[in-house]
């Protein structure tokens, strides 16, 4: 299997353990502080690989136009998706966001149609209906007050992967254009985190008072699972996600992003004990079915 799809399964696994450590502690620290912890750290993680691993002159061949797409991406795709996509998840949990999950994959099809000019057929069209109609499917619930709060969830999940596929996509041409090039690549992972991780603050401050950020960060208990999952999610799996994507088609590399979907599943299931519905079954083999169609096309 080439290089591109290795590691975009790579950060499908290593997506999956963080989003359930995530889920752990997503109680206990609200989104609007856990989202600039864990890309700070991150871009802490980055910025001593890319200082001493990686060619700095590489980010001179950076042109004006290459430089806004990737802050924009950043913006979009961390300042934004991931406090969203944090919320959904405290609010769905583990098998709920699982299911959720599949929607990113015909998103990023649909996008790289439009944007990029890759291929969509009646075979694509056809799996993403399936999964979109899996996550209608979930939402249909008998208890009014639970049914509010998973359709919020829902809503919230799916403005979250769909902006990520939107901060993936536009930075694609910039990440084909340099493929042959690991340094530059994980330069690019900084351009996109810094600005990211910055305004992720400005966020926090406005949404957040600093006694309950006081309070919240003292809880000494939820640092050695901020630290595993930040490694994990946003060193490991982003730069795996990045790479895998620069090597690979679009389509191809959110496809195989997609396998996240059974990685956070079996996850949620063997960190957090979460146990699956018929409903939820129902729905998870549905959106399998869709996303397994779309990968054999």
């Amino acid at each position: 299997m080439p290089i591109g799809e290795i590691l975009s399964l790579g950060s499908a696994i290593t997506w999956g353990i963080s989003v359930s450590l995530f889920k752990i502690i997503g109680n206990t620290i609200s989104p609007y502080i856990l989202n600039p912890l864990k890309n700070t750290i991150g871009t802490f993680l980055f910025l001593i690989t890319c200082i001493f691993f990686a060619d700095n002159s590489i980010i001179y061949h950076l042109n004006m136009t290459d430089s806004f797409m990737l802050i924009l991406s950043g913006i979009i795709g961390i300042t934004i998706a991931d406090v969203l996509f944090l919320k959904s998840l405290n609010i769905l949990g583990t098998s709920k966001s699982a299911i959720l999950n599949t929607i990113y994959s015909p998103v990023v099809i649909i996008l790289a149609y439009f944007i990029l000019g890759e291929t969509l057929t009646l075979i694509h069209i056809l799996g993403g209906v399936l999964i979109l109609g899996s996550i209608f499917y979930l939402s249909l619930d008998s208890n009014k007050n639970e049914g509010q709060n998973i359709n919020n969830g829902l809503i919230l999940g799916i403005i979250a992967y769909s902006l990520m596929a939107i901060g993936i996509v536009i930075i694609k041409p910039i990440l084909t254009k340099f493929a042959d090039s690991i340094d530059a690549q994980l330069w690019m992972i900084l351009y996109r985190l810094i600005p990211g991780t910055l305004l992720s603050y400005i966020t926090m401050s406005i949404m957040i008072n600093k006694n309950d950020i006081k309070n919240q960060l003292s809880n000494k208990r939820l640092w050695p699972i901020i630290l595993v999952g930040s490694f994990l999610g946003t060193y490991v799996g982003f730069a795996m996600w990045i790479v895998g994507m620069a090597k690979t088609t679009a389509s191809i590399a959110s496809i195989l992003n997609q396998t996240s979907t059974i990685f956070i599943a079996f996850f949620g299931w063997l960190i957090l004990k979460d146990k699956f519905t018929k409903k939820m079954l129902v729905s998870f083999l549905i959106a399998l079915i869709g996303a397994f169609i779309i990968i054999i096309n």
